[in-house]
């Protein structure tokens, strides 16, 4: 579980640096390993789909995890309580970011074939990368509080 969830950061880094670089290759025009502004955007919104989807993952198979040893009488009813709350208040900000970063990815080929308005371009990229950063302090959070609520579970006495 520890090694999947440095994973996670290790591809949340990633997906910073890669809206970076994307974000000062449009702005500045210059290229990234010889790949144009629009191509290198190609590649990030790759990683940062699968990113997003398995810090999702994450969340996900740790909760089932946490309603079975729960409904196994390894932890209170209450833990269930706290990991509901955990998942309202992350998701929602996952699937914005997704939602943001994406719309500003089709916006890119947008503009590129000059089918939309180029001083919308900038805004976007502003709004999904300002509401990555805060999905970022979101994750880590989610990610303390999920640590916390599997070390508050019982160590099942017919596993030792």
């Amino acid at each position: 579980m520890y090694l999947f969830m440095i994973i996670c950061y290790f591809l949340m880094l990633i997906n910073l640096i890669n809206l970076i670089v994307v974000g000062t290759s449009g702005f500045l025009s210059h290229s990234v390993f010889g790949a144009s502004h629009t191509r290198f955007a190609l590649f990030m919104i790759l990683i940062f789909t699968i990113t997003e989807t398995v810090v999702m993952y994450f969340f996900i198979s740790t909760g089932k995890a946490i309603k079975t040893a729960i409904t196994s009488g390894l932890g209170a009813q209450t833990l269930w309580g706290r990991e509901k709350k955990l998942k309202m208040a992350l998701f929602p900000q996952l699937m914005l970011t997704i939602f943001l970063v994406g719309g500003w990815f089709i916006h890119i080929g947008a503009v590129e074939n000059n089918l939309a308005t180029k001083w919308l371009h900038w805004p976007l990229f502003f709004l999904a990368f300002i509401h990555h950063l805060w999905s970022l302090k979101v994750k880590n959070s989610s990610f303390k509080e999920q640590l916390a609520i599997i070390s508050e579970l019982k160590p099942d006495p017919e596993a030792s």
